[in-house]
């Protein structure tokens, strides 16, 4: 009895802990993580045929089926740094609805972050678990200082900061909660597992009354305080045993369907609706020695599920105002996802992992203005992990991530001028394992 008092009380309070810590940007795939686990990022964030832990619904439910009784948490510590460079304007004075940016190179602020991530798992029997798994993300961050700018901006405006306004930039924060249940079948050879999703997120913009006069809701544009909406979605998944040394895995997760930001009515368009897209992928797993097993995964984000952010700006000169349905957006595109990984089981309890993930960026040439808010052009990510066994039950495990600088360079659509979005990332996660 006093047992089972002190697993309910761990994961309250790690229930607790997470919530508390969820505030994030974490913009690596897009606005999605390259991978959910510490074990499963040092592997590149491969995770459709193989599971390591309770973090594997992230991922694949399936991986769960007849996992044992476990909890396990994680603190990464994530380090975005990007900024934007605009050339010279290319009218002067700029023509009516014209907006120039200050030419030269702006860094945001705001780089360095702390990302939690809990689950835990409980096993029914030999063939069926259940758990739950809470994971934060984000990605749409950004914190630009309020420089003086009196030469490209209008008197009326302070005159300050990329857009006039003062210090200019947007931030998400994100946290899904996925209870799961997964049963292995066909003696164990065939795993399907099945999670509705719970999402909680919450946004801010400031900085933006620039574009009061594009907006169909100028009072619910910008520099409102924080709203939040909870959205609700599904996932189902399965791994299968092909042969002694080869699994093979899938996973669909629909679109994770929200109320609509309200403080931001006039930002986002379907006055306000901000859905997270929906997600499919496939992987392979092969056991090439008793020691080493090998995994790929190929994974689809498909942002044109979501008008907010797949919208393209140009849909501004066809007389559609930011916040209504076919309002300007931030143009992103669909965007495919490889991702491979190395995992070496060695002597005393250590478990060395590499991995490589080549992510599209999404953002088109034409859509760099907007994208300054949310500039997730990162295509490359290389990691490296271990793990290590504390004693039978537990462990600890680190994965590193680094991305080398990224960018698209295109033009101003209100001006001409042209704009390089750039940024570079680093994450060091580190992460406790224990097996009851």
């Amino acid at each position: 009895m006093a047992d089972s008092r002190s697993r309910r009380s761990l994961v309250a309070l790690a229930v607790s802990a997470t919530l508390g810590l969820s505030g994030t940007a974490h913009a690596t795939n897009g606005f999605f993580s390259h991978g959910y686990g510490t074990q499963t990022k040092g592997m590149g964030g491969v995770g459709m045929a193989i599971s390591h832990d309770s973090y594997a619904p992230g991922t694949n439910p399936a991986g769960i089926a007849g996992m044992e009784t476990r909890f396990d948490g994680s603190l990464a510590y994530f380090r975005p740094e990007r900024f934007y460079e605009a050339g010279e304007p290319q009218f002067q004075p700029p023509p009516p609805n014209g907006f120039p940016l200050k030419p030269g190179r702006v860094d945001s602020n705001s780089e360095s972050f702390f990302i939690p991530s809990l689950g835990y798992v409980r096993q029914i029997d030999a063939d069926r678990s259940w758990g739950v798994t809470l994971l934060a993300n984000g990605g749409l961050n950004t914190d630009y200082p309020a420089f003086d700018n009196p030469d490209f901006c209008p008197p009326q405006s302070p005159q300050q900061g990329t857009f006039c306004f003062g210090e200019a930039g947007v931030n998400l924060e994100q946290l899904a909660l996925i209870p799961t249940y997964a049963q292995r079948f066909a003696d164990g050879r065939v795993s399907v597992g099945v999670s509705p999703i719970i999402s909680f997120q919450r946004f801010r913009a400031k900085g933006l009354q620039a574009f009061s006069g594009f907006s169909a809701d100028p009072e619910n544009l910008t520099n409102a305080s924080t709203d939040s909406d909870f959205g609700f979605g599904g996932q189902i998944g399965f791994q299968a045993q092909l042969a002694d040394h080869v699994r093979v895995g899938a996973n669909y997760r629909s679109k994770i369907r929200g109320s609509t930001f309200d403080d931001f009515s006039g930002l986002f368009a379907e006055n306000g609706d901000l859905d997270i897209p929906e997600t499919w992928g496939l992987g392979i797993a092969v056991d090439v020695t008793p020691r080493i097993t090998v995994a790929a995964d190929y994974q689809r984000i498909n942002y044109s599920d979501v008008p907010a952010v797949n919208n393209p700006f140009s849909n501004l000169f066809d007389g559609n105002l930011l916040g209504e349905p076919n309002g300007p957006g931030f143009g992103w595109e669909d965007i495919d996802i490889f991702k491979i990984g190395a995992e070496f089981a060695g002597d005393n309890g250590w478990t060395w992992r590499a991995g490589y993930n080549r992510g599209e960026n999404p953002i088109p040439r034409s859509e760099v203005l907007f994208n300054i808010l949310a500039p997730g052009v990162m295509e490359d990510h290389f990691t490296v992990g271990f793990s290590k066994a504390i004693d039978s039950r537990s462990a600890i495990h680190l994965a590193a991530m680094y991305a080398p600088s990224a960018s698209v360079t295109g033009t101003n659509p209100l001006d001409g001028q042209t704009i390089k979005l750039e940024m570079e990332q680093y994450e060091l996660e580190i992460g406790y394992s224990y097996r009851f």
